[in-house]
């Protein structure tokens, strides 16, 4: 008995009021979930990309504004009921609609896992000189960064607390040394539109959607981590904007480093290691282990509380099984694309952010009486669709095939979730549910 209560989280209920924890904690959870690698991609995609401070800085205010909106709401949404992402997307979409959400967040955060099991392999192959068989080492390594998320809650607190001042510490260390002497606009311009196989995004629009797609599906899933939060919206928002300024600060740091130097974010290791640039060493490769680390087990959180709504076993048991999954995935090389990775999760899981926020705040759907005695349906044909054509929406927006020159339409983040908020509330005002007609 003692070991389930241990290993289980709450995750097919909600999380009783002396459970729940202060505001800092969690926001420290959140940063430790923030501070990570692919933050620093990101951050040389947008600097090679925009190729001038001033409109790197306004890229990232866009796109982390998009992120702490997202993550603020429905992060009191989790709050407000106990529930997790699937829990509340049941009642959003039905059960059989919430199958197709959960299955897409979860495979989405599988993925990040993936990408970043692998990166990990590579940096540890950099560091050491190794001649580990790639695919077999980026497994391995999967295996070994799932076990923290076993352990639920508690191994996620417990490693961002040691992790996560250090890392920011050695990052700051390291911008500091490289200082601002960046390489002309025009070269960096050149760069990213060299970059293969996908080009770096070049306007302000497409890299601020790309820095809000980077951690979409953490803003959207936030009422995860923030059903274990006191129902204060101003303690949530706080929590979010911190995070999400940890989360500024790397990106910072790497359009700074891409800037001077003009290297891909697949040299990141030998940016971070080599003596040529940054010359961290092993101090170095500590940083990139508990960076991808700390986010790797939350994304493995997420994705579980969100095949436990489909498949209904213990939270401990299915973890094991997506983290072999995602490691899987690690070996077979998901780390490519990473631009176009970005774009899909982008334009797919924003709208689903926008459901829950109309249907919570707009609609006041989620604020009847007690959810868990409330009848839900086997799927809500309206939520469904406003989703489906929010999704096109930011897909042909987003320079597949149409890129629109006009804010805030350019940044086409912004595009799917303000359809779908908008979309599905007409649609519910002129079909309103049976019980509220």
């Amino acid at each position: 008995m003692k070991t389930s209560q241990t290993l289980e989280d709450f995750s097919l209920e909600s999380v009783p009021q002396h459970k729940r924890r202060a505001w800092f904690d969690l926001a420290v959870i959140w940063i430790g979930i923030a501070v990570v690698m692919s933050a620093i991609f990101r951050g040389m995609i947008v600097g090679l990309g925009l190729g001038k401070i001033s409109h790197v800085i306004l890229c990232y205010i866009l796109g982390e504004v998009i992120l702490i909106v997202m993550m603020g709401f429905t992060g009191y949404i989790g709050a407000k009921t106990g529930f997790s992402t699937p829990l509340i997307a049941n009642h959003s979409f039905g059960r059989a609609g919430a199958v197709i959400i959960s299955l897409s967040i979860a495979l989405s955060l599988i993925g990040w896992f993936g990408v970043q099991a692998a990166f990990f392999a590579r940096t540890v192959q950099f560091t050491f000189k190794t001649d580990f068989h790639l695919p077999l080492f980026a497994f391995i390594c999967g295996v070994l960064m799932m076990i923290p998320a076993i352990f639920g809650i508690r191994g996620l607190s417990t490693l961002s607390w040691i992790a996560s001042p250090f890392m920011i510490a050695v990052f700051l260390f390291g911008m500091i040394k490289m200082g601002f002497h960046f390489l002309p606009p025009e070269k960096l311009t050149a760069l990213a539109l060299s970059h293969q196989p996908d080009p770096y995004p070049v306007t302000i629009g497409a890299a601020a959607s790309i820095v809000a797609g980077g951690f979409i599906v953490g803003a959207t899933t936030s009422a995860d981590i923030f059903r274990y939060a006191r129902p204060r919206f101003k303690d949530i928002f706080l929590a979010a904007t911190i995070a999400m300024t940890a989360s500024a600060f790397l990106h910072i740091v790497g359009s700074v480093l891409a800037m001077n130097t003009g290297l891909y974010h697949e040299s990141l290791p030998e940016l971070v290691i080599d003596g040529r640039y940054l010359g961290l060493g092993i101090a170095g490769f500590i940083v990139l282990l508990f960076a991808q680390w700390t986010t790797n087990d939350s994304n493995l959180y997420s994705s579980v509380l969100a095949l436990n709504n489909i498949f209904r076993i213990k939270r401990w048991k299915m973890t094991i099984a997506a983290g072999l999954a995602a490691s899987v995935l690690a070996a077979l090389g998901i780390l490519e694309r990473l631009e176009l990775f970005l774009v899909i999760l982008t334009v797919s899981i924003g709208p689903i952010g926008g459901i829950f926020l109309c249907d919570f705040y707009l609609l006041k759907r989620l604020k009847k009486a007690d959810l868990t005695k409330r009848k839900i349906p086997l799927v809500n044909i309206k939520a469904l669709g406003a989703y489906a054509v929010s999704f096109v929406v930011g897909w042909t927006t987003s320079g597949h095939p149409f890129t629109i020159k006009v804010f805030p339409f350019s940044v086409f983040a912004f595009n799917g979730i303000i359809t779908s908020i908008g979309l599905y509330y007409l649609i519910q005002k002129i079909f309103p549910d049976k019980e509220e007609s």
